[in-house]
């Protein structure tokens, strides 16, 4: 009795690995990619505010009060207050590297760097004309956003899907075959949002203000898909 039963199990174990090692071999494994490209509408200004003092209290306190006009500049023309935010800030003495005492302290600098989000495009070289007349010591870039962004990439993940299936029906038709159901599908997270490139261009003329060119945006999807085949 316990033959026969080893035996009826060996047997669907058999035809069970028969059976998986089948259906390996009518699967289908594709990569699908697309890419959308949509306009920037929204900046980001990297505007940094620098102060310095013989002790590092009294260049924190000079910082503090730069950057509460600044910041209250960017509100009163009109850039919301949630959307000023602090990027970094450090507090570093300053040596004299030229003494032989090369330890010698001859102060304190204070770095703030603010990223300030433009919701009107049309206004990022004004905000940053604006900005370096109200205190800000440097602008460290340019980078650039679209508030259809995420519109964006759900076109791009649903061509990346079709596009998937395309290639797999050509590969089943290249084999002779009928392609069959999806059985499994995978986002490859990694590619999404695009590059945020800036290119600023400041006129040399007098009275004349910063000019600043967006570029396009590209956002793409990429999934892997497992298809059987008929």
């Amino acid at each position: 009795m316990k033959n026969r039963i080893f035996a009826l199990l060996l047997a669907l174990c058999l035809l069970l690995t028969a059976a998986a090692t089948a259906e390996e071999t009518r699967k289908i494994v594709v990569t699908g990619t697309a890419t959308v490209s949509v306009e920037a509408d929204r900046a980001i200004l990297s505007l940094g505010v620098r102060s310095t003092a013989d002790d590092a209290a009294r260049a924190s306190a000079e910082n503090a009060t730069a950057v509460e006009a600044l910041k209250t500049a960017l509100t009163n023309a009109g850039i919301q207050a949630g959307d000023i935010t602090t990027s970094y800030y450090y507090v570093s003495p300053m040596y004299d590297y030229s003494s032989s005492d090369m330890e010698k302290v001859l102060g304190y600098q204070v770095n703030h760097v603010l990223n300030v989000l433009v919701k009107d495009l049309d206004r990022t070289g004004e905000m940053i004309d604006l900005a370096l007349a109200s205190g800000a010591s440097t602008c460290d870039g340019v980078s650039f956003q679209s508030s259809q962004a995420s519109a964006a990439y759900d076109q791009a993940l649903v061509t990346a899907i079709k596009e998937g299936r395309r290639k797999a029906e050509l590969m089943a038709l290249g084999c002779g075959r009928i392609l069959g159901e999806l059985v499994l599908v995978e986002e490859n997270y990694g590619d999404y949002g695009g590059a945020l490139v800036a290119r600023s261009e400041a006129s040399m003329d007098k009275g004349a203000g910063t000019q600043i060119v967006s570029n396009s945006l590209s956002y793409s999807a990429t999934v892997t898909m497992t298809f059987l085949m008929q």
